[in-house]
């Protein structure tokens, strides 16, 4: 029973049910198909989230938001960071940035095949996966410090490129 509510839960999370496992297109409520920086900024409550101008490491002007709502990833609790394409209220999601304190590498790996089915590509201490919508990363410390789990649009090359580097 408590693993079929695990699974329930991790499904609700990745996008409902109604998808095939895997073909999510984000995270809870943010999707890279529809998400625009007013809706950030809409979800505001007295603790965040926070969203501030920031520049990415190709030149483009963004907004950076974070202090939204922690998920669960395993056993552990993931900070979520939001990335837009500009400071307009109409910007495109354009990453979201998954931080997991005191990171249990199996929980991490286990929650990404639970919703995005196995990695398409594994290295060392990461592993990689991709859909129609979005690829993923998951950066697994080879310590117990932070693991750090990013999702970007397929459209976001340069940015997918400058993580298989890290």
């Amino acid at each position: 029973m408590k693993a079929a509510l695990v699974i329930a839960a991790g499904l609700a999370l990745a996008g409902g049910c109604k998808k095939e496992r895997g073909d999510y297109s984000g995270l809870g409520p943010w999707r890279f198909t529809t998400t625009t920086l007013k809706q950030a900024l809409d979800s505001r409550t007295a603790l965040g989230p926070i969203c501030q101008p920031t520049t990415l490491t190709d030149g483009r002007k963004a907004t950076w938001c974070f202090n939204m709502p922690a998920i669960k990833v395993g056993r552990g609790t993931g900070e979520m960071d939001l990335y837009f394409d500009g400071t307009a209220p109409e910007a495109k999601l354009i990453e979201i940035q998954i931080k997991v304190r005191g990171c249990r590498e199996d929980d991490v790996d286990h929650w990404m095949r639970l919703n995005f089915g196995p990695p398409f590509e594994q290295k060392s201490t990461r592993s990689y996966w991709k859909n129609k919508y979005l690829w993923a990363a998951a950066l697994l410390p080879e310590s117990t410090a932070v693991c750090r789990v990013h999702f970007l649009p397929l459209s976001e090359n340069a940015e997918i490129e400058r993580l298989k580097q890290k």
